[in-house]
């Protein structure tokens, strides 16, 4: 289910008992790599809730030519995936290098036992508590296993 920052607290409310963990990306070009990324995350809770970087915040991290999927559309592609619960997209305007207070709001709202990650994230390092963060060691998954290296591809075919 898409939901938005309003909904965050009724998700805690609906599931006291449940492990909630929350994670993000940006998703882009859906791949083998996101897919074993968001199967290894369900492994550490019961509700799964992906921040999904805004077209926005994904163009001020990976500039102009990026995203390619606009927001709504990856919203919809990860809402699909059983290993998700919830999909919230990140409001944010900020660039990636500085902490919009809407990641504080966020904590205060859906109050996730673990935050887990693929790299340190400053949203959140100093708004959770170190107990609550997990920092997924990256993996190799295929040939084609970022965005990037799709586009890479694709280009290379031009």
């Amino acid at each position: 289910m898409i939901v938005s920052l309003k909904n965050l607290s009724d998700i805690r409310r609906e599931h006291p008992d449940q492990k909630i963990v929350l994670t993000s990306g940006t998703f882009d070009l859906f791949h083998v790599g996101h897919l074993d990324y968001l199967q290894t995350v369900k492994t550490y809770g019961d509700i799964i809730i992906v921040i999904l970087s805004g077209d926005k915040r994904v163009i001020a991290r990976k500039g102009l030519s990026r995203p390619i999927i606009p927001e709504s559309e990856r919203a919809e592609i990860i809402d699909a995936l059983k290993v998700v619960d919830f999909v919230f997209i990140d409001p944010s305007k900020q660039p990636p290098d500085t902490l919009d207070p809407i990641y504080q709001e966020i904590v205060n709202e859906l109050q996730p036992d673990l935050y887990v990650t693929d790299g340190e994230d400053i949203r959140f390092l100093s708004i959770l508590d170190k107990s609550k963060q997990f920092i997924l060691p990256r993996k190799e998954s295929g040939k084609y296993g970022s965005t990037t290296e799709i586009i890479r591809h694709i280009s290379d075919k031009k």
